[in-house]
């Protein structure tokens, strides 16, 4: 088996990798490490014909990287050559060819679709994949986490983590012929080092298993969101079935929402602020006290460009998850763009929903 990569760029500008590595790591990861790189110049479609059709004569499995402005485009040129039709996978006898965007999207192409497929051509090669979902978790735990796993697993084992917002994705892949026994020590690693951050032990959504957990426990939820702006409710009702637990969700954005829609004090807002422990906590107690629910979740904070007049600092936020028995406030300062903390603040709220009705 022999595996070709086309890299088509502007040859003009700078190129440091970082667009294509993720891709190429994920290949070599699954077991389908490319014997050879080619770079094309995304305005020389010559050149390009000429490097695929070598690649074609040459190797097993070619994949393309283009960017993402000009996907159809060489897609349909691939295809015009191997006279098929355009996809992001074609076939040629018993080879193989694999259109995908540079970037973000081109590494998970690979591991949703290119890996896949190669396991099926060559079940020699079958690997298996092992994911822990997390949310919240500090770099350095991840780093620690997994060392501790590689030390154990030894070089079969392969890890990849992929964060977004805090949101956070392990994938543990190692060959089938791995002892089960040996597997099961390095997830066991795996999850015993981030236990304080794991909500699912397989690729389950955040936002999936959140709604799952309140259907298991018979939970009626109530969001009332400030700077996340519904960005919660959003979420639950993506989620099939989210009918049977959520109430409802009210963006109390006003001081004034909050006193009227969910019983905050006007006292409290005026002495503490809207962005406050005692807000969170009243507005996340306002839900439960409505007798519409049996959980409730809220959210205030300062998601930017700039502070209110509080000169409370930007990212700061609580969040607050209540019961019929307590309400428990969190308090963070999450760093970055005013959608970076917002979306930041949206996953902690899901995932402290998780870990006090788990």
């Amino acid at each position: 088996m022999k595996n070709a990569c086309i890299a088509v760029r502007n040859i003009r500008a700078a190129f440091d990798g970082a667009p294509l590595a993720p891709a190429l790591s994920a290949l070599t990861e699954g077991g389908f490490a490319q014997d050879k790189i080619f770079f094309s110049d995304e305005e020389d479609g010559r050149e390009f014909a000429q490097t695929f059709i070598e690649c074609k004569n040459f190797f097993e499995n070619v994949f393309v990287f283009v960017p993402p402005a000009r996907l159809a485009e060489y897609r349909a040129s691939a295809a015009e050559l191997l006279k098929t039709e355009a996809a992001p996978l074609m076939e040629a006898g018993q080879k193989s060819f694999f259109v995908f965007p540079l970037g973000r999207e081109g590494e998970q192409s690979v591991r949703a679709e290119a890996l896949p497929y190669l396991e099926r051509k060559y079940p020699q090669q079958r690997r298996i994949c092992s994911v822990l979902r997390l949310a919240g978790a500090p770099k350095e735990r991840v780093e620690e986490a997994v060392a501790r796993a590689k030390r154990y697993g030894g070089d079969a084992f392969s890890f990849w983590y992929d964060e977004r917002h805090g949101d956070g994705r392990l994938q543990i892949t190692y060959p089938a012929a791995v002892p089960s026994g040996t597997a099961d020590e390095v997830l066991r690693l795996c999850v015993e080092g981030l236990n304080d951050y794991v909500y699912a032990l397989e690729d389950t959504p955040l936002n999936v298993r959140v709604v799952e957990l309140l259907k298991l426990r018979g939970k009626k939820l109530c969001i009332a969101e400030s700077f996340t702006g519904g960005g919660i409710a959003k979420r639950i009702v993506e989620v099939p079935g989210a009918s049977e637990v959520l109430h409802e969700g009210i963006v109390a954005y006003a001081n004034a929402a909050k006193v009227r829609r969910l019983g905050v004090r006007e006292q409290t807002l005026q002495t503490q602020g809207a962005v406050s422990d005692e807000t969170a906590y009243e507005m996340a107690a306002g839900l439960i006290a409505s007798g519409c629910c049996n959980v409730s979740l809220a959210t205030t904070g300062i998601a930017g460009p700039a502070s209110d007049d509080t000169h409370k600092p930007v990212g700061l936020c609580y969040l607050a998850v209540g019961t019929a028995e307590s309400v428990y406030v969190y308090k963070y300062l999450f760093g970055g763009s005013r959608e970076e903390i917002t979306e930041r603040a949206i996953v902690q709220a899901l995932f402290l929903l998780y870990k006090n009705i788990r």
